[in-house]
């Protein structure tokens, strides 16, 4: 692993462009953002009962590599997963819990699917929210910025105060395997939904649909793609995330799990929608997401 790629992934980083000129007369500068520097109650050594729990987590988990530098963090690996973890000596329990979580939710996407992707997933974990937002461009309300195999998260310690890191580790790992078994050819509110359903995310999307103001609360497929798509504007972003559970849920209601699990698998034998869905649902595609839609007539 290259010190460039090993000083990203362990969230170290980052200085943002320092000046701007404009118009050639006037500069103003931009707030520097500076690397994650651990707290000294997290650059410490391990004690006994730590040391204990990590071993026997790191057998369970069959892991592979565990490596650590001093002002970098850390990485530990196994055959399916690598995670980063930031600086900070204890933050390697950071770094095995998300290995643990990630591991649980690949066995419940295998018994789902009735398999998982090839592919390594890579799970980089930040520090603070602050080089979260430097590295990826996101913002404190996305969970995680997902490219290729690789899957940045926000801080661990910062998903687990919010009551999130359960829900959000296997969330998106189950987005990213979505997107692989479909090869890409899953419409977002599919990956969203289906990811955000295997999760358990039904109590945290009601809890953050109290800060929705849209009325009507349901959106069209089109509007509720599109929302997706951009994950520009925060209420808009989250009205778009429960109508996609919302819709998941209806479809699983009316033809089972293992029907929307099909569906996706369709999709990557073919791109075509209606195909897939008539091999999963016995129903063309259009038919079963004007299903989907009846959430929106039932009371919430």
């Amino acid at each position: 692993m290259s010190g460039i790629r090993m000083r990203a992934m362990a969230s170290v980083v980052i200085a943002v462009a320092v000046a701007l000129a404009s118009c050639g007369e006037k500069k103003t500068e931009k707030p520097v953002v500076k690397r994650y520097e651990a707290p000294a109650s997290l650059d410490r050594e391990l004690n006994s009962i730590e040391l204990d729990s990590l071993k026997q987590m790191k057998r369970t988990h069959h892991v592979t590599r565990d490596e650590y530098w001093d002002g970098y963090g850390g990485v530990m690996a196994n055959d399916a997963f690598e995670v980063w973890y930031p600086d900070g000596k204890v933050n390697v329990l950071q770094g095995m819990a998300m290995l643990k979580v990630a591991d649980q939710a690949r066995a419940r996407a295998q018994e789902v699917f009735g398999t998982v992707p090839s592919e390594r997933a890579v799970i980089i974990c930040a520090g603070d929210i602050d080089v979260y937002a430097a590295t990826t461009g996101r913002q404190w309300w996305h969970y995680s910025r997902i490219i290729g195999d690789t899957i940045s998260i926000q801080p661990p310690t910062m998903l687990a105060t919010r009551g999130l890191f359960f829900i959000v580790g296997p969330r998106e790992y189950y987005e990213w395997t979505i997107g692989k078994l479909s090869k890409g050819h899953a419409s977002r509110w599919v990956e969203e939904g289906f990811a955000s359903y295997l999760a358990g995310e039904a109590a945290v999307l009601e809890d953050l649909r109290q800060d929705i103001k849209a009325d009507p609360l349901a959106m069209s497929t089109k509007a509720m793609e599109s929302a997706l798509e951009k994950e520009k504007d925060r209420q808009t972003t989250r009205q778009a995330y429960y109508n996609a559970y919302r819709m998941v849920e209806e479809i699983i209601k009316a033809h089972g799990i293992e029907a929307m699990a099909l569906f996706v698998l369709k999709l990557g034998e073919n791109a075509d929608a209606d195909a897939a869905s008539r091999a999963a649902f016995g129903a063309g595609f259009d038919e079963v997401v004007e299903a989907g839609r009846g959430w929106s007539a039932t009371p919430n």
